[in-house]
């Protein structure tokens, strides 16, 4: 699916389909519409269908052998729809199902984008979830492609189209659809298939195949849009000219937007990178489309996106002004940089290892930060907080600050001890316990949580922070 997605109340002429086993399915809405073929909803709930539609005989026979190819692979645990079943009549295809509740990325960028263009300012942007959303959403959905990856196996046509998440900006649930286009990733990769401006220069050229590296430039132009409303390669020199720069442009032919020498094609669109991106985001984003895009090696990994996106998600921080609520990262003075607004209050905890063994620098400082808001619950795992697989490492405790002061509860058999760095007394945490903001206990000395756990008794992570 390439183009197309916004749904389209007239189905295909054919308004019923059948599977292999003879199972009907009446079609219902068009979502989406490519050059291979067309998904649509049915009759039943939360299942799709994809038809292909084209009329080359040996396409149609190459496009059939593969998807029997993709139903044999191992995509447990993956969040992508993957075939069900096979349809036979009128034309091939495939069943897939979908969860609740979830609409195309597309839609929700392009609604964003409406808003920007027509004089709302961010409303669009915040309306979709602002800044923290898209972070979440991107690690997601990195995670999964790099999890992907990691079997041997690369998705072929990432774009917007062929991405689903939550409709509710409270849930950030990700799904790839599409994955007929699944391939080995095999150095020439698996055909010519792409999506106008998500496609890596050297597939737009018509050089090489799809593969794992092409799945990462197609991921960074998507994160980029996601998080600037602008285009890597669209700047000046394409967006001011004739139509045959931007074809220039997306074949690797021109500099990308924020190139460290050549201002050339400079951004004239969107948001400024420097708002929306940590450093390490920004670092990406120049070997992605500086020396990556003529020596698709240099590109970062989908694993190296999920580590960014997951530190750059810590650093969050909520504008408390009525008129913005935007989201934002970190800095001393806490400021909005949307609107000027000074939060209500942050609390910036640093990570480091604890080590015994060296009792007179035991705090091994990683650089790695977490950002606690007003308000928002933050679980403390015993991995660093910059890692895809923070989460899934075992829980130790859940912080929490609010006008009254730093919860902090212990969870399950993580040992949680709070220690005053001045003169290194320790206080164990057995039981849920708040740090009081009033003024006389909240001073400005320098404080520590270090984290144990027995399942992991040699990692001691250190939280060190002022109160």
């Amino acid at each position: 699916m390439t183009d197309n997605v916004e749904r389209s109340k007239t189905p295909p002429k054919r308004h019923v389909v059948q599977d292999q086993q003879g199972i009907e399915y009446q079609l219902r809405d068009k979502l989406g519409e490519g050059g291979q073929g067309i998904v649509c909803t049915t009759d039943r709930d939360n299942v799709l269908i994809k038809l292909f539609t084209g009329r080359d005989v040996e396409q149609r026979r190459h496009w059939v052998n593969r998807l029997n190819w993709v139903l044999n692979q191992e995509l447990d645990g993956l969040r992508i729809a993957r075939p069900r079943a096979l349809i036979e009549r009128p034309y091939p295809g495939y069943v897939m199902e979908l969860m609740d509740g979830l609409e195309s990325l597309q839609a929700s960028l392009d609604s964003s984008r409406a808003a920007l263009q027509d004089g709302a300012g961010l409303s669009g942007y915040l309306a979709t979830g602002g800044l923290r959303r898209r972070l979440a959403l991107l690690r997601e959905l990195a995670t999964t492609l790099a999890e992907l990856h990691a079997r041997g196996l690369a998705y072929g046509d990432l774009s917007p189209a062929n991405v689903f998440v939550s409709k509710s900006i409270e849930h950030c649930q990700v799904w790839l659809i599409d994955c007929d286009n699944l391939c080995a990733t095999e150095r020439l990769g698996h055909g010519h298939l792409y999506t106008p401006d998500y496609g890596a220069p050297e597939v737009v050229r018509g050089e090489r195949g799809v593969n794992s590296l092409t799945d990462a430039w197609s991921f960074a132009v998507l994160a980029f849009e996601m998080l600037t409303h602008g285009h890597p390669l669209k700047g000046e020199a394409v967006l001011d000219a004739e139509p045959e720069e931007e074809a220039h442009a997306l074949r690797g032919e021109l500099p990308w937007v924020h190139h460290p020498d050549d201002t050339s094609n400079q951004a004239c669109e969107g948001l400024p990178l420097e708002l929306v991106a940590t450093p390490k985001l920004q670092a990406l984003f120049e070997d992605c489309f500086n020396p990556g895009r003529d020596n698709p090696l240099a590109r970062p990994s989908l694993a190296a996106w999920a580590d960014a996106l997951e530190a750059a998600w810590a650093l969050m921080l909520d504008c408390t002004a009525a008129d913005c609520r935007s989201s934002f990262y970190w800095n001393e003075e806490r400021q909005c940089p949307f609107c000027d607004q000074v939060a209500a209050d942050g609390l910036l905890l640093a990570h480091a290892w604890y080590s015994d063994a060296s009792p007179d620098e035991p705090y091994l400082d990683t650089g790695d930060r977490l950002a606690l808001a007003l308000e928002r619950p933050v679980a403390l795992h015993l991995a660093p907080v910059g890692m895809r697989g923070y989460s899934e490492a075992p829980l130790v405790c859940e912080v929490r600050l609010d006008k009254a002061g730093l919860h902090l509860t212990p969870k399950g058999e993580g040992k949680l001890t709070l220690v005053r760095i001045e003169d290194g007394k320790t206080f164990p945490i057995t039981q849920p316990q708040t740090l009081s903001a009033k003024s006389d206990r909240r001073r400005g000395a320098a404080a520590g949580l270090l984290l144990a756990h027995p399942d992991e008794p040699r990692l001691r992570p250190f939280w060190r922070f002022t109160w």
